[in-house]
C-alpha cells in the first residue's frame, strides 16, 4: 500500500512511513487541517489552504510539496517558466539576468520576468483604490489578492470578509493570461501547446483553483515547481553562465522577458506591495499568526479607516516562503543590496495600462461571481443541537489542549467526535477520570 497520502488539488502529501505521529504538524496548522490518528498523521484536505507551515515543522521529512520536477519539460512543446523575483534573493550577489539564463539552460523556452505584471498590478490599484476613494463604494479595508494563502484562509476560515478582497487580478494570473495569449500568437499555436511553470516560493497546485477563481490559465498550467526543487540544478546552470569569459549576449523577443529594475525585488519583502503602490492609508501585516489576529479585527469591523492591506502569510514575505533555497534573512539582505544596484523606476505606459483598466481587463473573476465561494471550514456546519453537545464536552474534558487525542486541542477534538471523526475514549484525560463513552454520551445528551 502507498504510503503517500494526496488527492487531485492537494498542497502537500504526507509519507505516512515516515510520519512518527508527534502532533507538531497538527498544532501548528492553522486551519486544522491535521489530526493524528493511529500514530500517523491525516490530512483533511478540504480545510487545507497550502501555508507550508507543516513542511516547516516537520522534523522527519514526512511531509512533501505537491510540485513538478523538470523531468516534465521534456513533455512541453514550448515551455515558460514564470519567474517570482524571490528566485532572484536565492543568489545573492548574482544578476538577475545570469539566473534567467541558467533556467534557459535548464531547458526553458522562454523565462518570464514576474516583476512586469506586478508594475500592472499596482497601476490597476492604484486607479481602482482611487476611482473608489471618490465614490465610497469599495469595503473598507481592501484585502490584497496577491498571497494566495490568504485568499484561501479568508474563503476556509473568514468567507465574511470576501467581499473584501482586492478585485483585481494576482500578478500571476495577469502575467500568465498576458503570457500565453502572446506566445500562441508568437508560435501560430492554441494556447494549450504552451506549458506554464511557476517558480514557486509556497505550495500550490497545477491550474485552475476553485478557491481562488480570477486565475485565467490553460491546460498547460501552470505547474508548480519549488524553488528548493530545481535550485541545486539552477545554481550550477547559474555558475556556468557567470563563468564564461565571452559577454554573453541577451536576446529577448518581449519587455517581460527580462528584469530592468529592482521593483519586483520589493514585492519579495513584507510591505514591498504598500511602498511600490503608493497607497497612504495601507498596512502591511506578514507571518500566518498575525495575519489571522488582523483578519479578525477585520471581521469585528477595526481598520475602516485603512484603504489597503498587504497580507502575507509567510514571515517577512514571500521570501520566507516554505519552499525557498536561502535563509529569509539572507534573502532580504540578498534583495536590498539588489535593489540598489539596480534602482528602480516604471517600465510601462500608464496610460495604456489606464485604457486597459477602463475596459475591465485587470478584473478576476470573483466580480463577476459576486465574490469566492465558501466551501466552509473544514466542509461540516454544526447544527444548533450539534453545537451544544460541542459545548457540553469541551467543559467536561477542561483540558490543556495537550493534543494527545491527535486533534490540535480540546474544541476541535469534540467537534470530530460529534462528526464522528473520532471517539470520546480517544482522550486522556476523560479515560483518567474513568468514564466510558457511554457516560460522556449521556452527559452530552442531557
Amino acid at each position: 500500500m502507498n504510503s503517500v497520502h494526496h488527492g487531485t488539488g492537494c498542497y502537500v502529501s504526507f509519507d505516512t512511513s515516515l510520519c512518527d505521529g508527534c502532533t507538531r504538524c497538527v498544532k501548528g496548522c492553522p486551519t486544522k487541517a491535521l489530526r493524528v490518528r493511529h500514530g500517523k498523521v491525516v490530512h483533511m484536505q478540504s480545510a487545507c489552504i497550502g501555508c507550508g507551515n507543516c513542511l516547516r515543522i516537520c522534523h522527519t521529512g514526512a511531509v512533501r510539496a505537491a510540485t513538478t520536477d523538470l523531468s516534465h519539460l521534456k513533455k512541453s512543446r514550448i515551455s515558460v517558466a514564470l519567474v517570482t523575483p524571490i528566485l532572484y534573493a536565492q543568489f545573492p550577489g548574482v544578476l538577475p539576468r545570469d539566473i534567467l539564463k541558467g533556467l534557459k539552460r535548464l531547458g526553458f523556452h522562454h523565462t518570464v520576468d514576474m516583476s512586469y505584471f506586478f508594475e500592472m498590478f499596482q497601476c490597476a490599484t492604484e486607479e481602482f483604490v482611487r476611482e473608489n476613494r471618490e465614490v465610497g463604494k469599495a469595503p473598507w479595508p481592501l484585502i490584497s489578492p496577491v498571497c494566495p494563502v490568504v485568499m484561501r484562509l479568508i474563503q476556509t476560515r473568514f468567507p465574511s470578509l470576501i467581499p473584501h478582497i482586492h478585485p483585481i487580478m494576482r500578478p500571476v494570473a495577469i502575467m500568465a493570461k498576458q503570457v500565453t495569449r502572446i506566445l500562441s500568437k508568437h508560435y501560430g499555436v492554441n494556447e494549450g501547446f504552451i506549458s506554464m511553470y511557476y517558480i514557486n516560493p509556497c505550495p500550490t497546485k497545477k491550474g485552475d483553483d476553485p478557491k481562488t477563481p480570477d486565475q485565467s490559465f490553460t491546460n498547460g498550467g501552470p505547474y508548480a515547481m519549488g524553488i528548493c526543487d530545481i535550485y541545486t540544478q539552477l545554481a550550477k546552470e547559474v555558475e556556468h553562465v557567470r563563468s564564461l569569459d565571452d559577454i554573453p549576449m541577451t536576446f529577448s523577443s518581449y519587455e517581460f522577458e527580462q528584469c530592468t529594475s529592482g521593483d519586483g525585488l520589493l514585492w519579495g519583502m513584507v510591505g514591498g506591495e504598500i511602498v511600490a503602490s503608493h497607497i497612504e492609508k495601507s498596512l502591511s501585516v506578514s507571518g500566518i499568526d498575525e495575519t489571522v489576529s488582523m483578519l479578525e479585527k477585520i471581521e469585528m469591523g477595526l481598520f475602516r479607516d485603512i484603504e489597503y492591506i498587504e497580507l502575507r502569510a509567510c514571515t517577512e514575505g514571500c521570501i520566507g516562503g516554505a519552499l525557498t533555497a536561502i535563509d529569509k534573512y539572507l534573502a532580504k539582505s540578498a534583495c536590498q543590496r539588489m535593489i540598489n544596484l539596480l534602482g528602480t523606476g516604471k517600465r510601462l505606459n500608464r496610460d495604456r495600462i489606464n485604457r486597459l483598466y477602463e475596459k475591465e481587463w485587470f478584473f478576476s473573476r470573483r466580480t463577476e461571481q459576486g465574490g469566492l465561494v465558501s466551501e466552509g471550514f473544514a466542509g461540516h456546519s454544526f447544527t444548533i443541537e450539534e453545537m451544544r453537545k460541542i459545548d457540553g464536552l469541551v467543559q467536561l474534558i477542561n483540558g490543556r489542549d495537550c493534543a494527545a487525542c491527535g486533534a490540535p486541542d480540546c474544541r476541535t477534538f469534540a467537534e470530530d467526535v460529534i462528526r464522528g471523526d473520532a471517539s470520546a475514549d480517544d482522550c486522556l484525560v476523560l479515560r483518567a477520570r474513568g468514564l466510558t463513552v457511554a457516560q460522556v454520551t449521556e452527559y452530552m445528551n442531557r
